[in-house]
């Protein structure tokens, strides 16, 4: 992950690692591991994949509008887009973001809301390199799938590393995903019996337990 990140700084291109393994394994940990490492080098932006509901196809996008934003519960849709288009400086962007994330009924195709998407992550890579970590992927929509790959291919001058956790249940889905340039993914396997005793030795050794 630390190397992936650095890939991205020196690059300026965006990379993408998914961190699979069972539920329990350890993602979230590594990951957390890694925003520690980097805050206050950057920008760091949470998403999660939702398994059911209405209009949660770019959940995690939402999230991460908002929180960029820095769009509160109480605003209201009015508010919230023009903090939107505070945040990125361009109508096109907000008009698609805002779309895609419910703040608006307008409609735009799919391509133009991964365009949205890719400004949204260069606007705010311009004030340092940009960690999304978006949890749970293995529930993404497919659409939502491709919107990360088109980060992936066209993502240009802007350091950004998405960060992505999922259950083995994506490889069923796609197989090949990770297998793209600047995409990598890590699967996490249990511990064994000797590893878990030595992490168990670690922390209660000295207990006697």
């Amino acid at each position: 992950l630390q190397a992936s990140w650095d890939a991205a700084t020196d690059t300026r291109r965006a990379q993408l690692v998914t961190v699979i393994g069972d539920a329990g394994v350890g993602k979230s940990r590594l990951v957390r591991e890694l925003m520690s490492r980097v805050e206050g080098r950057g920008h760091i932006v949470f998403g999660r994949c939702l398994a059911y509901g209405e209009g949660i196809t770019f959940w995690p996008l939402r999230e991460i509008v908002v929180t960029a934003a820095g769009i509160e519960r109480d605003d209201t849709p009015e508010e919230a887009r023009a903090k939107v288009l505070a945040l990125v400086e361009e109508e096109e962007v907000a008009d698609r973001l805002a779309s895609a994330t419910g703040l608006s009924t307008k409609q735009f195709p799919l391509h133009e809301i991964n365009w949205g998407a890719r400004r949204l992550m260069q606007r705010l890579a311009v004030d340092g390199p940009v960690l999304a970590m978006i949890d749970d992927i293995h529930w993404a929509e497919p659409a939502f799938l491709d919107l990360l790959e088109n980060l992936l291919d066209t993502v240009e001058n802007a350091a950004v590393l998405v960060v992505a956790t999922a259950r083995h249940d994506l490889l069923e889905a796609r197989a090949e995903w990770g297998e793209r340039e600047s995409s990598k993914r890590l699967v996490l396997q249990p511990l064994s019996d000797e590893a878990a005793t030595q992490v168990v030795s670690n922390l209660f050794g000295a207990a006697g337990l």
